[in-house]
């Protein structure tokens, strides 16, 4: 495993910079046999790249979900999502950042950083990225405007590179993932086996391929994205719960609401509270 200098550095980027770049709220690197993490939840957006070593990702309630990590590949880590990870006994190389901000949808748009894929295997080691994380170690480090533009820049020189870097077949450029399209129709009313003919799997096939690149099984898979897209309409729009559980995929109102608790641990009426009282209040 080649060597690398332990080092972590954090910032806190005055607002303007997370609202208009994608800011960076710390970045480092090590190398060896590390602690893992264990029931960690950011309120940041993350990504870990692993260089070489193998190790797991793991996530924890509602999903209690494991899934294998070698290198090279990125754990891609959601705000709010408890989360751990941590390599075999032979220790991995890991460069991480953490970060956020509104452009980083355009890298969305192409695959990178998604909810549900939160391990990405990579085809290739990421390029320069040694030179990019020790340009990453100066800006983090530093303080003012010009440093933390500089950090911004680097981290998406990181991204830029994880994408050339990603399997074209898992991404936009090669049409739509199985993922993808199982999430496109995820609000409606299909069966396993009806969703696999779709896409031209056997139910399987589709399962297998899902867990793979999710670490869900297709049913968990849709109600995760329908839970998402339930949670954006309660925080924005006038909806009401029974018009967005039908949008969403469930004609019945009562359950979709039991279901919605249980999975984000708030009633429906309650998130709406939470996220979107400046609004409609």
């Amino acid at each position: 495993m080649t060597p690398t200098a332990s080092w972590s550095h954090y910032a806190s980027p005055r607002h303007a910079m997370r609202r208009f770049l994608i800011s960076c709220h710390g970045a480092g690197e090590q190398a060896g046999l590390q602690p893992p993490f264990r029931q960690r939840a950011l309120p940041t957006r993350g990504l870990v790249y692993i260089s070489e070593g193998r190790g797991t990702y793991e996530e924890y309630e509602p999903r209690g979900l494991q899934v294998p990590v070698e290198g090279p590949a990125v754990i891609w880590l959601t705000p709010g999502v408890r989360h751990g990870y941590g390599s075999d006994a032979r220790g991995w190389s890991e460069h991480w950042v953490l970060f956020e901000g509104e452009p980083f949808a355009a890298f969305e748009t192409t695959g990178l950083g998604g909810r549900h894929r939160p391990v990405q295997k990579l085809l290739r080691p990421v390029e320069d990225a040694d030179a990019i994380f020790r340009e990453l170690c100066v800006a983090v480090a530093a303080v003012g405007a010009r440093a933390e533009i500089a950090a911004s820049v680097a981290t998406q020189r990181l991204l830029l590179a994880i994408l050339d870097a990603a399997d074209p077949a898992e991404g936009p450029a090669a049409g739509a993932t199985i993922v993808d399209l199982v999430t496109r129709g995820a609000t409606r009313t299909l069966s396993v086996a009806e969703r696999a003919a779709a896409v031209g799997l056997t139910a399987r096939e589709l399962g297998d391929a899902v867990r793979s690149a999710t670490g869900l099984t297709v049913n968990d898979l849709v109600i995760e994205v329908r839970i998402a897209q339930a949670q954006s309409l309660l925080a924005e729009t006038r909806l009401d719960v029974g018009q967005i559980a039908a949008q969403v995929g469930y004609d019945d109102a009562a359950y979709f609401s039991r279901l919605f608790r249980r999975r984000t641990g708030a009633a429906p009426s309650a998130f709406r509270r939470q996220q979107a009282r400046s609004r409609f209040d």
